[in-house]
């Protein structure tokens, strides 16, 4: 499926899939620095469960990976990144962010009037300090050996109704990927995204 190029500095890498849906399922990536990109096999997973339910699909690189312009940023510059990916749609959105997407989806939220329905895969609040998302619509998923997912810290920012513990999976989900997919397609129901 070919890129495109959504935005102005930075450009950023992106691939759409626009299955004719009114809503948009935005996918984010793991950390930058560490070899995550929009190819990553989360992020795939995410792609997949998106698509099979039929709606519209768009997963990017954040500033710095791959053909992105720009350089990391710590994760500030990564919230505009989004910012610029959600505003592109221009249809009702949902975002599915993994790992260090998971992060600056979280923190982008505080900063938005109407902030949007959220999925987090494996959100690593053993390494990030996040924000209380008690008072959006989040949903996360996370597995039991994580490495990174401190489970007893997400259940301080999260409703434990909203949280989603899968056995014998850790952060990375390698050999995994298909037990994510029910979830998330069973999220994608309950979850209705903030009509722009």
């Amino acid at each position: 499926m070919p890129t495109i190029f959504i935005g102005e500095n930075p450009r950023l890498e992106a691939v759409v899939e626009d299955t004719g849906s009114d809503k948009y399922v935005v996918i984010t990536h793991p950390h930058s620095l560490m070899g995550g990109n929009m190819s990553n096999n989360v992020v795939m997973t995410a792609w997949r469960a998106s698509l099979e339910k039929g709606l519209c699909s768009v997963r990017f690189n954040f500033r710095g990976v791959g053909r992105s312009d720009g350089s990391f940023d710590e994760g500030n510059g990564e919230m505009n990144d989004l910012a610029t990916v959600i505003g592109f749609v221009q249809k009702p959105v949902i975002i599915i962010g993994y790992s260090f997407g998971a992060w600056v989806a979280a923190r982008l939220m505080q900063r938005l009037e109407d902030p949007i329905p959220c999925i987090f895969i494996s959100p690593p609040t053993a390494m990030f300090a996040f924000p209380s998302m008690k008072r959006h619509s989040v949903l996360a998923i996370t597995g039991e050996a994580d490495q990174f997912c401190s489970i007893p810290t997400l259940e301080t920012l999260l409703d434990k109704d909203r949280i989603f513990i899968v056995k014998d999976v850790d952060h990375f989900w390698f050999g995994e990927e298909d037990r994510l997919v029910p979830y998330l397609k069973d999220k994608l129901e309950l979850i209705n995204p903030v009509t722009k």
